[in-house]
């Protein structure tokens, strides 16, 4: 496994062509037809054109959760970023799971930059380390790209591509955002969040921050091999 590393403008990884069998990824993508029940990403109120699942592994179709399965056994953030040795993905998939940014009927969609929320939803006292994701969508451009940024001067864009496994570690300023999907497509990922366990916390919410501009013509992406 190639692990790609981005240090700034926060620690964040990549690994292409991660999940050994890409007809099963399609099987996953064509199973996004089989959910009806949509919910909005940060609230019908946030202005975001992002949607997934409703929270719990008991919404997501058997083809999604093979793969996101595969994605907890093989992949270790502990071990990939050397920075925690304690965080631990939530197998009941309540948080991440099925996430499409949607514009193949023009509905617009994006997704602004902002940031995670910082505990779990039902385990109060775990708190958010990682946020792992892998895209399904084969037929893609530019507009997928992921664009990271630090909250005050540094950002980056990372590449999309189909069956590229993405990983950066949470914080209060790990902004990340989508610019508008072009028309015609949608993106399609999956994810797995990773936690470790502590004293409760303070509940924190996704936060927005629309005014976060990058100009793209300008982003620079560090990386060095691992």
């Amino acid at each position: 496994m190639k692990v790609n590393r981005i240090n700034v403008p926060y620690p964040a990884v990549y690994v292409e062509d991660f999940f050994p069998n890409t007809s099963l990824l399609r099987a996953a993508a064509e199973s996004y037809d089989d959910v009806y029940d949509w919910v909005k990403y940060g609230g019908e109120d946030s202005g975001q054109v992002q949607w997934c699942n409703k929270l719990g592994r008991e919404y997501i179709p058997t083809p999604a959760l093979i793969v996101m399965d595969y994605m907890v056994t093989h992949f270790d953030p502990n071990k990939v970023f050397g920075l925690t040795d304690n965080a631990f993905p939530d197998l009941s998939y309540y948080g991440g799971g099925m996430m499409v940014t949607p514009n193949s009927n023009g509905e617009g969609g994006y997704l602004g930059m902002h940031v995670d929320a910082t505990h779990h939803g039902i385990h109060k006292d775990w708190k958010r380390e990682y946020s792992v994701i892998i895209g399904l969508s084969e037929e893609y451009d530019s507009s997928f790209d992921l664009l990271i940024h630090d909250g005050k001067n540094s950002h980056a864009r990372v590449p999309y591509k189909f069956n590229t496994l993405w990983a950066f570690k949470t914080s209060e300023n790990s902004w990340h955002g989508i610019d508008k999907i072009t028309e015609g497509l949608d993106r399609k990922s999956l994810g797995v969040m990773y936690w470790s366990k502590g004293d409760e916390g303070i509940q924190t919410k996704a936060k927005f921050n629309n005014d976060l501009h990058i100009n793209l013509n300008l982003i620079l992406l560090f990386m060095q091999r691992l």
